[in-house]
C-alpha cells in the first residue's frame, strides 16, 4: 500500500532547537510564552485582565490541545511524549 501511495508513509518532523522548548509550552499550558509579573503589569495598565483569555485561565484548555494534538498524531509525529513532556529524539 505505501508503494502505492508514497504521501501517505509516516514522516518523522525535524524540528529545530529553538522550536522544541516554545512547543513544550503550548502543549502543557497552552501559550508559547510565559506569563510573567511584567507582562501582567503591562496588560493592567492597557485595561486588560492580567491573565490572558488562554489556558492560563482555563486549564481544561490545554487538555483539548493535548487531545487534538494526539488525534492528530502530531506527538507521535514530532518524537515528543506528551505524558513526560520531553521528546524522543533530539
Amino acid at each position: 500500500m505505501k508503494e502505492l501511495y508514497p504521501w501517505r508513509r509516516q514522516v518523522k518532523i525535524p524540528l529545530p532547537s529553538s522550536v522544541k522548548p516554545q512547543l513544550i509550552r503550548h502543549f502543557s499550558i497552552g501559550l508559547l510564552y510565559p506569563v510573567t509579573e511584567e507582562l501582567m503589569e503591562a496588560r493592567k495598565k492597557a485595561g486588560l485582565d492580567p491573565v490572558p483569555p488562554t489556558a492560563h485561565r482555563y486549564h481544561e484548555a490545554v487538555e483539548d490541545i493535548q487531545k487534538i494534538v494526539r488525534a492528530m498524531g502530531i506527538d507521535r509525529k514530532m518524537g515528543l511524549d506528551l505524558e513526560k513532556m520531553e521528546y524522543k529524539f533530539k
